[in-house]
């Protein structure tokens, strides 16, 4: 090839590549134009500075969060510039900072920013997000984000916050002072029921008494009729006797007349002693039951003034009570409670244990257990307990028998006597159609 066709390859080769350099070169300009048109369609500001903090770049948007200054935010542009403007334009209403003190400070910070986001407040509700960080070259690159709607709406949400805890808290408020106000009502109906309780059990303790009473008296009637009847023939005996000592006395009157007035006076105190016993016996109960006072007492002497009381019932009924308790067996306890609970007992077996029978037995067992504790069993073979109902028996008016005479106070009565006055414990042990057992643990010497 000769030296002009290598001169003429070369220059083909050249414009060969001058053309493809410009047509790269086109692309470029395109692709810039469209990457800084599609910054400035972005709704954050963009600002970026060279290495000389000399502005290199800012977007429309920023231009538009900061009018003040917009004229001169155009590229070759110093910084410096650019916060004096600032200063002169707006800040300086904002500031004590003089002009020169203001840029220096601005400009120190520009050139090494904290890489923090800070939020400011450009003017009446509006703020701004500003965000600036160093570029790999040396330069800064500054984003600004107006978040106004976002401090609009966060000032809404804390405002209902507000408006909401207020009214939560008057509405806490209100709803504190009714419900102080219900549980005052409470309280005082709280009182009240249990002051109707207490009476209740005072009246249920009554009520046990007098029919103690009713069942001595009707015990004490026989010997003090009895001794009623001899007192009178007694007397008509000895008017008889004076009558004829007035005309004549023979050996076989007196003899007759004596032997008369010994025997009626034989009859005359065995009666009355019959009658001192149960009146003694029934002062000694009614004085227990009603001063609930601790003293020692023999636990059958007790049970026997008890059954002396119940006697007439028992003996009306078809149903048979054994007692099955040691005579030496002593205590020092309240004997007044625990004779309430033995009459509540008896009471509750004739009343629920053999309905619908005509025969049935009971049995008392008293004895000391090991730990030096009376144990007290009664039991009868009775028609026993659904657990339905052995699982309230000593609830406070629990009772079967509503409206029959029964106001479920027994059992609870009793319940309430040996867990707080005899510090013991009390349970029951039922099957339907194998009867019940009740079973009674407490100290048989009680501290005063």
């Amino acid at each position: 090839m000769s030296h002009v066709d290598s001169v003429s390859q070369a220059s083909q080769d050249d414009a060969e590549l001058i053309k493809t350099l410009r047509r790269e070169l086109e692309q470029t300009r395109a692709w810039q134009s469209h990457i800084l048109q599609a910054l400035d369609h972005l709704q954050s500001g963009i600002v970026m500075y060279g290495p000389d903090d000399v502005l290199v770049f800012c977007n429309r948007r920023f231009r538009e969060i900061y009018p003040e200054i917009a004229d001169i935010l155009v590229p070759g542009t110093p910084y410096s510039e650019i916060a004096r403007a600032f200063y002169r334009r707006e800040f300086h209403n904002r500031t004590e900072l003089s002009e020169d003190e203001y840029v220096s400070s601005r400009v120190a910070q520009h050139l090494n920013p904290d890489e923090c986001d800070d939020e400011y407040l450009m003017g009446p509700e509006t703020w701004i997000l500003a965000s600036d960080r160093k570029t790999s070259d040396g330069g800064v690159i500054g984003f600004r984000l107006d978040i106004s709607e976002r401090k609009r709406a966060e000032k809404r949400l804390a405002e209902t916050e507000m408006r909401v805890t207020a009214e939560l808290e008057q509405k806490v408020k209100e709803r504190t002072q009714d419900l102080m106000l219900a549980n005052q009502n409470l309280e005082e109906a709280l009182s009240e029921l249990r002051g109707t309780q207490r009476q209740l059990v005072q009246s249920e303790k009554l009520a046990s008494l007098g029919f103690l009473v009713a069942g001595v008296a009707h015990e004490i009637n026989t010997p003090i009729g009895n001794a009623l009847l001899v007192g009178t023939s007694l007397r008509e005996e000895i008017d008889q006797f004076s009558s004829h000592a007035a005309q004549r006395v023979t050996r076989s009157l007196l003899d007759k007349h004596i032997d008369f007035v010994t025997k009626g006076s034989e009859v005359l105190v065995s009666n009355l002693k019959r009658a001192g016993k149960l009146v003694q016996g029934f002062k000694q109960l009614a004085v227990d039951r009603a001063t609930e006072q601790q003293r020692v007492f023999v636990l059958v002497e007790v049970i026997d003034e008890v059954l002396l009381a119940m006697g007439p019932t028992l003996r009306r009924s078809p149903y048979k009570l054994d007692i099955q308790v040691p005579a030496e067996l002593k205590m020092k306890s309240y004997p007044g409670p625990l004779t309430q609970i033995i009459v509540n007992f008896i009471n509750n077996a004739l009343v629920h244990a053999f309905e619908g029978r005509n025969e049935g037995r009971m049995v008392l067992d008293a004895s000391v257990n090991d730990q030096n504790q009376i144990e007290i069993v009664f039991s009868d073979d009775g028609c026993g307990m659904p657990e339905h109902v052995v699982n309230h028996v000593f609830d406070p008016f629990f009772t079967t028998k509503l409206g029959q005479g029964g106001n479920g106070l027994g059992m609870h009565i009793a319940y309430n006597i040996v867990t707080q006055l005899l510090g013991g414990t009390i349970s029951v042990d039922t099957q339907l159609g194998r009867g019940t057992s009740w079973r009674l643990v407490f100290p048989s010497e009680l501290s005063a």
